[in-house]
């Protein structure tokens, strides 16, 4: 266990929390905390399984004269997203997260993530699981890896460990229940890219667009964040003159991108130009996008050495328009203005004489939506000559508010908070998705504290709704037996 930072109350959960933030976790990364919770759970005597993916079950016995009750799954994934600010040197699969209180909230002081999606999960399941004291009946908690890339864990996870009769998927939302959720598809493009000979005469720029908010591109698209590939294809196409050798914007496909940069070989009379443009571009961001006020988004223009090399101007043209052609933001609302459909065009990449790459992330509570805006954008880039293919996809979650969990967590919930809960549909992707195609009898919802600026180094996590949380996540499990438990195939 981890020394409490000052400010935080002295109890299980932050001491387990402070201590995943120790242990590098980014997706693709998770064995060492996976092992670490493996090793806390048969050290309290629990049993511990992991599927040929890597996702791991814990197993809690019923409590004597609790074997009625229903099976429970607490649920929640391993892998962090990495994220640094512009500037914040890190290496996530190595340096440990360093927290910091800030008032309510802990944070990272805007350095990088904070993992707390999905850590709320992990240090709110072992609490219990290693909690003598509780009194519930079977437990589990399931913890995926790779969730934040694509789902991968939950789309390969051995069904078996998803025996249960309810699953709380602690991954979602504050102030109420998350019952339902969009569905994914994540699209690449790729291709070589020709090279040419700057003209005779042009000196060398760098375009960097910096400092946008960020942020997750399900929960977030909806805000006034920006995308930072989205302005700087804009801005080139301004300048046609402007030969490009390399761009590059976004990391993740689920993050919006708050970074991109363009280099390449400008005649010399349009710097001045194209410096001018970029002070008003700056002042209209700045005014006009939701961004950090201590931080104030950048649109600078340096110059440099003239690039070697440089992409062929009626290709650069093509490849242009076809990434201005591909849909970005919200694209449609639903009768109660919630957001149903949209796309994040999250990662731009390419290098003259080597290779381009771009990766588009749509979302639909749809599915029929969502598969035809996919093959939508697959056509715009095989169309602009590149090899298209859909790397990653899932399921939406349709919603259930009138089931018999939804009934005795809305009482739990009243009982523990002292008002109704609100029921919503996120248009982030939660793994309950994938579940209930693997599992259709399981019960599902998905509840966890106030987090906020996901996917972004401002996200924060509120320190007093942790406390509310996990009272509520106590009584539901150990309430659980005021549900009837359903009888399952071969009983």
């Amino acid at each position: 266990m981890s020394a409490l930072l000052p400010g935080l109350p002295n109890n299980a959960f932050w001491r387990i929390f402070l201590k995943i933030c120790t242990i590098p976790h980014p997706s693709g990364h998770e064995a060492a905390l996976r092992d670490d919770l493996a090793d806390a759970a048969r050290k309290a005597g629990l049993g511990v399984r992991v599927d040929a993916r890597g996702n791991l079950a814990i197993d809690r016995p019923a409590t004597p004269g609790c074997e009625h009750f229903p099976t429970v799954i607490l649920q929640g994934h391993l892998d962090m997203v990495p994220q640094a600010a512009t500037g914040v040197s890190f290496d996530f699969e190595r340096n440990p997260i360093a927290p910091i209180v800030e008032g309510e909230w802990m944070t990272t002081g805007n350095r990088t993530t904070l993992g707390a999606d999905d850590g709320v999960a992990l240090a709110g399941a072992m609490e219990l699981l290693t909690d003598p004291t509780l009194h519930c009946g079977a437990l589990r908690a399931l913890f995926t890896v790779e969730e934040e890339t694509g789902l991968g864990g939950a789309a390969d996870l051995d069904p078996t460990y998803l025996d249960g009769d309810i699953l709380f998927n602690l991954d979602s939302g504050a102030g109420g229940f998350t019952a339902g959720c969009a569905g994914g598809t994540r699209s690449e493009g790729c291709c070589a890219v020709p090279k040419a000979t700057p003209t005779p005469g042009n000196i060398g720029v760098t375009i960097k667009i910096s400092h946008l908010h960020g942020g997750h591109s399900g929960s977030d698209i909806h805000r006034n964040f920006g995308n930072a590939n989205v302005i700087l294809i804009a801005l080139l196409r301004e300048f046609p003159a402007l030969e490009l050798s390399a761009i590059s914007g976004g990391t993740l496909d689920n993050a919006l991108s708050r970074d991109a940069e363009a280099s390449g070989a400008l005649p010399p009379e349009l710097l001045e130009r194209l410096q001018e443009r970029a002070r008003v571009l700056a002042a209209e961001l700045n005014r006009t996008l939701e961004h950090d006020p201590a931080r104030p988004i950048t649109v600078a223009v340096a110059t440099g050495t003239t690039p070697g090399a440089v992409w062929p101007g009626s290709r650069q043209q093509e490849l242009l328009a076809m990434l201005a052609s591909l849909p970005a933001g919200l694209l449609e609302r639903s009768a109660d203005g919630a957001s149903e459909t949209s796309a994040n065009l999250a990662v731009i990449k390419g290098q003259a004489g080597e290779s381009f790459r771009v990766v588009e992330h749509m979302r639909s509570l749809f599915n029929a939506k969502r598969e035809a805006l996919a093959e939508s954008v697959l056509d715009k880039m095989r169309r602009g000559g590149l090899n298209a293919r859909i790397v990653s996809q899932y399921s939406g979650w349709s919603p259930a508010t009138d089931s018999p969990l939804a009934h005795f967590a809305r009482q739990v919930y009243c009982d523990v908070v002292g008002h109704e809960p609100e029921f919503r549909v996120t248009h982030g992707g939660l793994e309950p998705g994938i579940f209930s195609g693997k599992n259709p009898r399981l019960a599902m919802l998905s509840f966890a504290p106030e987090h906020i600026d996901l996917h972004s180094p401002a996200e924060r996590l509120n320190i007093a709704s942790v406390a509310e949380f996990r009272t509520l996540l106590r009584a539901l499990v150990e309430r659980a037996g005021e549900i009837a438990a359903p009888a399952r195939p071969g009983k």
